[in-house]
Order: C-alpha cells, then sequence, then structure tokens
C-alpha cells in the first residue's frame, strides 16, 4: 500500500534551502519512501538536494506519495511541512 495526496506551497520564498532541509531531517526519521513529484519532476524527501532541484514556488500544487510502514504519519508530517508558512527575519 502507498499514502499519496497534494500539498500547496504556502511560504512566500517557496521550498528553498533552509524548508528542504526541514523536510529531508523529518523525512529520515521514517522507514517509508517519500517522494515528492512535481511537474513531472520527482524527488527523494530524504535527500536535501533533490528537493531544491524541484524549485518549488508559493502557491505550487505538489504530489507527496509514502510507501512503508509508517506512510500514513509520514506522509502527515511532510504534508504539513510543504504548506507551513516559513517566516525568515
Amino acid at each position: 500500500m502507498s499514502r499519496s495526496g497534494f500539498a500547496i506551497i504556502k511560504s512566500d520564498r517557496g521550498i528553498h534551502a533552509r524548508p528542504s532541509s526541514e523536510i529531508a531531517r523529518e523525512a529520515l526519521k521514517y522507514k517509508s519512501n517519500i517522494t515528492i513529484t512535481y511537474k513531472g519532476k520527482s524527488a527523494n524527501a530524504k535527500d536535501v538536494l533533490q528537493l531544491i532541484i524541484l524549485e518549488l514556488f508559493k502557491d505550487e500544487k505538489v504530489e507527496i506519495i509514502a510507501s512503508g510502514p509508517d506512510e500514513n504519519e509520514a506522509f502527515e508530517v511532510i504534508k504539513s511541512i510543504l504548506e507551513k508558512d516559513f517566516k525568515f527575519d
């Protein structure tokens, strides 16, 4: 089985290095494989560089697919980070 769904990027600056790092750090806590897909490109959520290469901007819709023993929790956590409105001073 797998869990899939969509998230909308909320951060004004999109998903750049710092948010990508947070996503990867959280994704590494799970045994499930977690993939984020955008405009035909896919990234392993556990890999910061792959996430940065996706070039995710505000209001873009991305697909999240989690597959493995803890897929439901992994999906929810990654979705919440992608939809987080990061504020940087």
